[in-house]
């Protein structure tokens, strides 16, 4: 099988900065709660957010063959083929992945315009909205 779409998504610099924020103001929340307790959840809230909530900063690449089976791969070591799955998103401009294996397990890539080039981000796009056809998917169209 041919090769339609070879990808690297690299991580977003806009998410991880969303996510500091939001982690930031959280840790901030807790001058404006009264009492004791209330702001020691807050700190703990915003500490475990911090740790535990981190986007993934490992670069992925996606391969998507001509008909329609994706592929993902971490540190060059080549996954198993996927499928799309439903409940996927398929934006211009934000792309929320499902895909899932043979043996049942579920993988979500987030791919952000900031994690790829615009032709890129295009080209995946199409990929995978021809995909969601062939395989009769309702992936949501603007």
């Amino acid at each position: 099988m041919s090769i339609a779409v070879s990808v690297i998504v690299r991580p977003s610099p806009g998410l991880r900065l969303l996510h500091a924020g939001l982690c930031c103001c959280v840790l901030a929340s807790a001058a404006a709660c009264p009492g004791v307790l209330a702001p020691l959840a807050c700190v703990v809230a915003a500490i475990c957010g911090y740790v535990c909530g981190q986007p993934c900063g490992i670069a992925m690449a996606v391969d998507i063959t001509a008909v329609g089976q994706f592929r993902t791969a971490l540190y060059q070591h080549a996954g198993t083929p996927l499928r799309l799955l439903d409940g996927s998103t398929v934006w211009r401009g934000l792309l929320l992945l499902r895909l899932g294996g043979a043996d049942g397990s579920v993988r979500s890539v987030l791919v952000l315009p900031d994690c790829v080039s615009g032709a890129e981000l295009r080209a995946l796009t199409l990929a995978c909205r021809a995909a969601a056809a062939r395989s009769e998917i309702n992936a949501p169209t603007l």
